[in-house]
């Protein structure tokens, strides 16, 4: 079977490895669809080893182990990258949240292939007749940005900027939207560029209200003209050197949900504490792991409360992934969320 590995600088490499058999308690899934994520960019940007890539995947369960129950093969299923233990403290007293035992597929094996072996607790059902593989691949992002509402929980009336017009971005403007927010400042990068003019686009459709981009717009400024007190929620799908100004728009009180990551020294930030501190603000870090929230993404995504056809923009086959991460990584070209198809 196929399986894609990358590694810095944006190699990649497609393997033929043995399709592998389920062992007691296990699962094998024939992949029918797989999403490009913003983090398989960050490991071909920065990962110095071989690095299996896809964790968006979609598709029928091929054949089951001994001692899995509740699976017969056939069912249409997305896979979860990351599941808690189950038996940890944390998730003993129902914090699985913050489960110390993940456990992923991630490290050995790869969504962009023919196969994906899981645990039998790792597949959610879907219905395939509301959703197609391609479509249900939204489904693992949505969970994302459910995370990071979720943390930082927006009310009615609330005023939230977002910002980053990534997938998680544009997904957490609709959700701001479906939880009440008055309105819903989305940043992005310079409007000189066909992706970010394209994403901006899908902003709109996904609700917002206002839209500005760097560095064309003094984000602040037109901010707090229309909200001189401040916004009461910002939810950072950027790079983190935007906590600073996300410290300057928040309200009195507000609180700050932050989901964007960079490695190397972009990871790092200057900020002023006594700002942070005398504003009484809180900030909240979202990390979704283990994946939760599956159902409720299902659920939005097959009613279109959440359209995923505003947000997929390119199909390739598998054959073709050199293309597509291309496409992915153009500046100059309109892309949103790309899935590879086996």
């Amino acid at each position: 079977m196929r399986s894609l590995w990358g590694k810095a600088p944006f190699m990649l490499e497609m393997r033929e490895l043995k399709t592998p058999v389920p062992g007691p308690g296990e699962v094998l899934v024939q992949v029918k669809a797989c999403g490009i994520c913003g983090t398989d960019l960050h490991f071909l940007r920065h990962n110095a080893e071989w690095t299996p890539l896809g964790h968006e995947a979609v598709g029928l369960v091929a054949e089951v182990g001994l001692d899995v129950d509740g699976w017969r093969g056939g069912e249409s299923v997305i896979v979860e990258n990351n599941t808690g233990c189950g038996m940890c403290p944390e998730c003993k007293n129902g914090r699985a949240l913050y489960c110390t035992n993940i456990y992923s597929y991630m490290n050995d094996r790869a969504g962009f292939a023919d196969y994906l072996l899981v645990r039998s607790d790792m597949i959610q059902p879907y219905d395939a007749e509301r959703l197609t593989p391609r479509q249900a691949t939204l489904a693992e992002p949505l969970t994302v940005a459910l995370d990071l509402l979720q943390r930082v929980d927006p009310d009615i009336n609330d005023e939230v900027a977002v910002f980053g017009h990534g997938p998680i971005g544009l997904l957490a403007v609709r959700l701001a939207k479906l939880r009440g927010a008055r309105r819903v400042f989305l940043t992005g990068s310079s409007r000189a560029s066909e992706h970010s003019r394209y994403r901006m686009k899908i902003g709109a459709a996904m609700g917002a209200d206002v839209m500005l981009s760097e560095p064309e717009d003094d984000i602040a400024s037109a901010i707090k003209a229309l909200v001189p007190n401040g916004v009461d929620r910002v939810l950072i799908t950027a790079p983190p050197k935007t906590l600073p100004l996300a410290i300057d728009i928040a309200r009195f009180g507000g609180m700050i949900g932050l989901i964007g990551i960079e490695f190397g020294k972009g990871g790092e930030v200057s900020l002023d504490v006594n700002a942070f501190h005398f504003k009484k603000l809180q900030l909240r870090a979202s990390h979704a792991i283990p994946n939760h929230y599956f159902p409720m993404a299902t659920d939005l995504l097959a009613r279109r409360a959440v359209d995923p056809e505003l947000l997929l923009s390119h199909a390739f086959s598998l054959d073709d992934y050199k293309e597509a991460f291309t496409a992915l990584n153009d500046r100059g070209q309109a892309t949103a969320k790309i899935v590879l198809v086996p």
